[in-house]
């Protein structure tokens, strides 16, 4: 059966920023993200779906919140996987442009942890973070169209394809983060998208305004062409 799905029918769900882990009640780790893509793609869909729901990490102030969207502001790795599980549904389409933690502290701190003299090395056990694009690959319907991101250093195609296909995704946006020019924080961007037929479409270098309307183009255009059993 060819699918007859439309933007303009479905909800949007977009993921963006980071998230935090806590080590103490001072400290914690997270990234360099800023949340701008997923803002981008969030602002970008207000017009082309019924309905956007956008799920904001720890990001910058100007990218916390989508006029007009469903704002749901998220701290931890685990607070996200919440929001977006309970925000799929059959028509709809999850752009997890978020950079969430991949690992949390086993344990966390209470008080402070304080530098003493006589220490000079200090180990914390981190733990893995919920794979939230895997879970939703695991209980979404398949008309619920998952969008993945792999920010990667190196060998971009070959970590893309395998997110695809271990996250049970339908596309992987991939960009490089190790490039002054690109990557986490910066107003342009560049995105490989992946589909599985191991097509690939270079979109940009473009500012993550532009680069939004562009992605979500393309995902209407690959959309229109899916086949749903």
């Amino acid at each position: 059966m060819t699918s007859s799905l439309s933007f303009a029918n479905m909800s949007l769900i977009v993921t963006a920023g980071p998230t935090r882990e806590w080590i103490d009640p001072v400290r914690f780790i997270t990234n360099a993200s800023s949340g701008k893509t997923g803002f981008e793609v969030a602002t970008a869909g207000l017009h082309r779906f019924k309905e956007v729901i956008y799920i904001a990490g720890q990001c910058e102030s100007a990218y916390r919140k989508v006029e007009h969207a469903n704002n749901i502001s998220v701290e931890t790795t685990a607070d996200m996987a919440k929001a977006v599980l309970s925000s799929i549904s059959e028509n709809s389409v999850l752009i997890m442009a978020a950079a969430p933690a991949d690992f949390t502290p086993t344990k966390t701190n209470t008080t402070k942890i304080k530098k003493t003299d006589n220490r000079d090395n200090y180990t914390i056990e981190f733990t893995k973070t919920i794979d939230i694009l895997k879970s939703v690959g695991e209980q979404a319907p398949d008309t619920c169209i998952r969008v993945g991101f792999a920010a990667e250093t190196n060998n971009l195609k070959e970590y893309a394809l395998k997110k695809l296909s271990s996250k049970n995704a339908h596309f992987i946006c991939g960009n490089t983060v190790f490039k002054n020019e690109t990557g986490f924080g910066e107003t342009e961007n560049t995105l490989h998208l992946f589909n599985h037929s191991q097509n690939e479409v270079i979109i940009g270098p473009l500012r993550k305004s532009e680069l939004a309307k562009s992605l979500l183009d393309e995902l209407e255009h690959q959309i229109s062409k899916i086949d749903l059993l």
